[in-house]
C-alpha cells in the first residue's frame, strides 16, 4: 500500500494505491492549502498508519511540518527531490531547484507517452517543461495561473474586480467582466500555444502536449493544439517514483 501526498501552492491532496505496481488510485482528500483541517485529516489517515508514504511539495514548511509530526505513523516517508532514481537526465541549471511537481509530472510522462513532450501544468502557476522521447528535460517556461492572473489584477489596479475564472461567451468582451475573463482565459491559451510552437522552432523538433493540473480540463476546451488530458498526473509519477526508489 501507498499513501501519495502532494502539497501544491493552492491545495493539498492525499491519494491512496492499494497496489503500488498497478496504476490504480483513490483520491481521498483534497483541500485549499490554507484550510487544511488537521483533525480531519488525521482521521482520514488513521486506516493507513505504517503504510509507506511518499510527499510531492512545492511548500517546504508545510512538508517539514508534516513529516516531522507523521515520522513514526508510516513505515516510511519518501520526499521527493532531484537526487531520487527517476531515470531521467536533468539538463536545467541547477536542478536542485526545479520543482518537485514538475519533476514528477516528467517521470510519469515519460513513462507514459515516450514522445517529444511538452508538459503544461495548468495550477497556481501554469508551467511548460521539455522532456525528450529519451529522457532529458530540457527546461521550459513559467506564467502566473489563472486565479493569479485575477488576483493581480484586482490588487494592482483601482477599479477592476475580481472575477470567478469560468467559460468566456467570446473572445471580445462587452464589459469589464467578460473583457477580463477573455484576456485570461484567451490570453493562457494563446501563451501556452505560442511558447510551444516557438520551442518546437528552437529545437527544430514537434512536441505532443500533455496537459495536467488542477485547471487542465478547462484549458482542454480551448486549446487547438491536439493533446493528452491527465489532470492527475503528478499522482501517477508519485507511484512511479516510489517503485523506482524503495528498497527491497
Amino acid at each position: 500500500m501507498l499513501v501519495a501526498i502532494k502539497f501544491g501552492n493552492s491545495t493539498a491532496q492525499i491519494a491512496f494505491f492499494q497496489n503500488p505496481k498497478i496504476d490504480n488510485f483513490s483520491l481521498i482528500f483534497e483541500s485549499a492549502k490554507e484550510k487544511i483541517n488537521w483533525r480531519e485529516l488525521n482521521n482520514i489517515l488513521y486506516p493507513f498508519r505504517q503504510t509507506a508514504c511518499i510527499i510531492c511539495s512545492v511548500v517546504p514548511q508545510l512538508s517539514e511540518n508534516f513529516i516531522r509530526n507523521y515520522k513514526s505513523f508510516f513505515k516510511n516517508i519518501l520526499l521527493i527531490n532531484h537526487n531520487l532514481i527517476t531515470g531521467l537526465n536533468i539538463k536545467v541549471k541547477n536542478p536542485e531547484k526545479f520543482g518537485a511537481d514538475r519533476l514528477t509530472c516528467s517521470v510519469a510522462a515519460y513513462e507514459k507517452y515516450k514522445k517529444n513532450l511538452a508538459i503544461v501544468d495548468a495550477g497556481t502557476a501554469t508551467t511548460i517543461t521539455i522532456l525528450s522521447s529519451t529522457g532529458e528535460i530540457l527546461g521550459g517556461a513559467i506564467m502566473p495561473g489563472l486565479k493569479i492572473m485575477s488576483e493581480c489584477l484586482k490588487e494592482k489596479t483601482a477599479q477592476l474586480p475580481i472575477i470567478e475564472i469560468n467559460h468566456p461567451e467570446s473572445v471580445l468582451g462587452t464589459d469589464t467582466s467578460s473583457s477580463i475573463k477573455s484576456g485570461i482565459v484567451w490570453g493562457t491559451v494563446f501563451a501556452v500555444e505560442g511558447i510551444v510552437k516557438r520551442i518546437e522552432e528552437y529545437l527544430q523538433q514537434k512536441l505532443s502536449i500533455v496537459l495536467t493540473g488542477g485547471n487542465a480540463n478547462f484549458l482542454s476546451k480551448y486549446l487547438s493544439y491536439p493533446h493528452f488530458l491527465n489532470p492527475y498526473l503528478v499522482i501517477e509519477g508519485m507511484r512511479l517514483l516510489y517503485l523506482k526508489n524503495i528498497k527491497n
